[in-house]
């Protein structure tokens, strides 16, 4: 059977995986692909010289106006990582041309400066935002789903550790107060034999003053939960129970 396909020669193949330094192209994911095999005199690849527009007609992205020989062009490649190069053929259209055309074009950037020990001022340090601590992702600020292993982005406290805080807050200001307005009394009667009243005999003002004490407690607690969470770096969390 005919191959109809305009694949990419084997030198071709070498030249686009060389140029990003043997990593992914694809931003989000800058994996090697390529690695040692359990057998010493063998190599483990995972990278694939991916076609930008198909390499036969009916593929993701075909161009009909393009010819055989500009097909296998390697204009026409981006070395990406098995997983990368089925993504964006099973899902062309949020995968277009020119997003891996920009994709090629920033790898080899990355790698140049990288070669030439230039810092590079990318998306990273251009805009404010963090790595996902768990794929190391740059989540811009903002961001409340990591793109690349969908970890939820926290940047200040869950509604569990608000619930956790208030209900330790209202434990204090009432254990204060049952300690100020019915255990010394009790102590003090006890020690010196007199008669002083729970609440120091201040009746519903102890009750005023309670509330007021649980009140302080509850401010202070949540004023000390925003302050652990100003400014920091956000959390990233997957399955977390809210």
């Amino acid at each position: 059977m005919a191959n109809n396909r305009d694949d990419f020669t084997e030198n071709t193949k070498r030249i686009l995986q060389g140029r990003v330094g043997n990593q992914c192209s694809n931003p989000n994911c800058r994996c090697l692909t390529s690695g040692p095999n359990f057998h010493e005199e063998k190599v483990t690849t995972i990278g694939i010289a991916a076609h930008i527009t198909a390499a036969s007609e009916n593929g993701p992205r075909y161009n009909p106006l393009l010819g055989s020989k500009e097909r296998q062009h390697i204009s026409n490649g981006i070395w990406l990582c098995a997983r990368c190069a089925t993504l964006i053929d099973k899902d062309e259209k949020s995968y277009p041309i020119e997003l891996l055309q920009k994709w090629k074009t920033d790898a080899e950037a990355a790698c140049r400066h990288e070669l030439e020990g230039i810092k590079q001022l990318n998306i990273e340090e251009a805009k404010e935002g963090w790595l996902c601590g768990h794929c190391h992702t740059f989540v811009e600020k903002g961001q409340t789903i990591c793109t690349g292993c969908f970890a939820e982005v926290i940047y200040s406290a869950t509604g569990s550790e608000i619930n956790e805080t208030l209900g330790v807050a209202y434990t204090r200001g009432f254990g204060f107060s049952f300690i100020l307005f019915i255990l010394i009394p009790e102590i003090f009667n006890n020690l010196f034999k007199i008669n002083i009243p729970y609440g120091w005999g201040m009746g519903v003002y102890a009750l005023i003053l309670t509330a007021i004490f649980v009140l302080v407690a509850v401010k202070y607690s949540a004023f000390l939960l925003r302050k652990k969470y100003h400014n920091s770096p956000p959390r990233f969390v997957r399955n977390r129970n809210l």
